[in-house]
């Protein structure tokens, strides 16, 4: 196999959630670029038809196809989740299986531990964490019985491996998604099967706006990260198509940290 072929995802089909923005939104463009089906879940309120036409237009001459679920995942039930995820998935896919899971979907708050409400506390757990595992244990089951070598993927972050103040819900979750992601590489190698974890260092987004509308909190958090800029969603697109590809094959239970080396600089 040459170096590009490891690169390569044609007749792969990839289900990702929370790709119509942002890191998810620029990984999904570089799993369609690499050759792959790709099938996203978005919000009732979020027309996927822009994230469609901007996949389709990266890559004109793909023979790759684009599938779109509508679910919130901040309501969705977890004994719905098959129904409403995976099967319909399994019916958008052009090979009828799904080789590539990345668990990107999550939110935040920014409420102290004792001052968040119980509501939002368990809902941020449930996007970043049940759903995940969840999905990821339906996906898992359908792989080993297909004899699947699948790929799956959770977004982790610096708070994977550092307390955040009023983040707390927030990195928990993230704490316990690498773990959970460590657990599952041990036990689904055998099968075939890598998972690992892509880590969100501060990166241009959505959801960090809190920081980029603050200049001195920008340019204190600028200051600790060597490689002298904050990240964009475009520095994912190598990344991911490596994890999700055969030259990862021998990669589990990792968590890749996509951080300009801030976890690196004491």
């Amino acid at each position: 196999m040459s170096n590009l072929d490891l690169f390569s995802l044609k007749g792969k089909v990839v289900l990702i959630t929370g790709a119509t923005n942002g890191i998810g939104k620029a990984m999904a463009q570089a799993l369609y670029e690499a050759g792959a089906s790709v099938i996203f879940t978005h919000r009732p309120a979020t027309d996927p038809a822009s994230t469609v036409q901007f996949l389709r237009d990266s890559y004109p001459g793909s023979e790759g196809k684009i599938g779109t679920i509508e679910v919130d995942l901040g309501e969705v039930k977890i004994e719905n989740l098959e129904a409403e995820i995976v099967r319909p998935a399994l019916e958008l896919s052009p090979t009828g299986e799904i080789d590539i899971l990345i668990n990107n979907a999550g939110i935040t708050n920014r409420d102290t531990i004792v001052d968040a409400s119980t509501e939002e506390y368990h809902k941020v757990l449930h996007v970043n964490l049940h759903v995940p595992s969840e999905l990821s244990r339906l996906v898992a089951r359908r792989m080993i019985r297909q004899k699947i070598r699948g790929k799956i993927l959770f977004t982790a972050s610096l708070t994977s491996f550092r307390a955040a103040s009023n983040l707390s819900a927030y990195t928990t979750s993230k704490g316990a998604i690498v773990q959970f992601a460590k657990c599952c590489a041990v036990e689904w190698a055998q099968h075939g099967i890598n998972v690992n974890c892509i880590g969100l260092g501060y990166v241009r987004t959505n959801m960090t706006t809190f920081h980029t509308s603050d200049e001195a909190r920008e340019t204190r958090i600028l200051s600790k990260i060597p490689r002298g800029r904050w990240g964009t969603p475009e520095d994912f697109k190598g990344p991911v198509v490596f994890l999700c590809s055969a030259a990862s094959d021998y990669v589990d239970g990792e968590c890749l940290m996509v951080d300009g080396g801030f976890l690196a600089l004491m």
